[in-house]
């Protein structure tokens, strides 16, 4: 039992680096704070295409990334998708400032404790999970070159199709 876990979670959460489609398995549930001081649970976006980013203030593809995902919400969030970001920085203030000055509008949740890191187990940053409406996670990739960036929006579209 415990190697069968040990495989599920191998295969949602390996090298994110690379961009990769993966078979649907159950994302992890948790709950954190947000820099506005609100309280965020996965779970309540079941139903929802989510795109989870961690990230941090001193990585340079990161902020390519945010303003990606904010172009992103802001063409399908009518559509299903919601965005969610996962700060890894240890001071919150210094990622306040990254997401503020990129104009990010979704949620910022402080990963403080450095438990969902701990779970997801991002390899690089910034790492990407599309997670379905079924709570699966169905897509990971980590910074984007244009042919990688072709292949996730043709996988997100049929994630909101869905």
């Amino acid at each position: 039992m415990a190697t069968a876990g040990a495989c599920v979670a191998l295969a949602c959460f390996p090298d994110v680096a690379r961009t990769d489609v993966v078979p649907p398995a159950e994302a992890p549930d948790f709950a954190l704070k947000a820099l506005d001081g609100r309280n965020y649970r996965l779970s309540e976006y079941r139903g929802e295409v989510v795109a989870l980013v961690f990230w941090a203030s001193w990585c340079g593809g990161c902020r390519r990334e945010l303003e990606r995902l904010e172009r992103l919400q802001g063409t399908y969030g009518e559509a299903g998708l919601k965005v969610l970001g996962v700060i890894l920085d240890e001071a919150p203030d210094d990622a306040r400032g990254v997401a503020d000055g990129i104009g990010a509008g979704f949620p910022q949740l402080h990963d403080a404790a450095k438990s969902v890191s701990r779970v997801y187990r991002p390899a690089s940053l910034p790492a990407t999970l599309l997670i379905g409406r079924d709570g699966g996670v169905r897509y990971r990739y980590g910074e984007l070159d244009s042919r990688a960036e072709r292949a996730m929006l043709g996988e997100l579209r049929r994630l909101l199709d869905e």
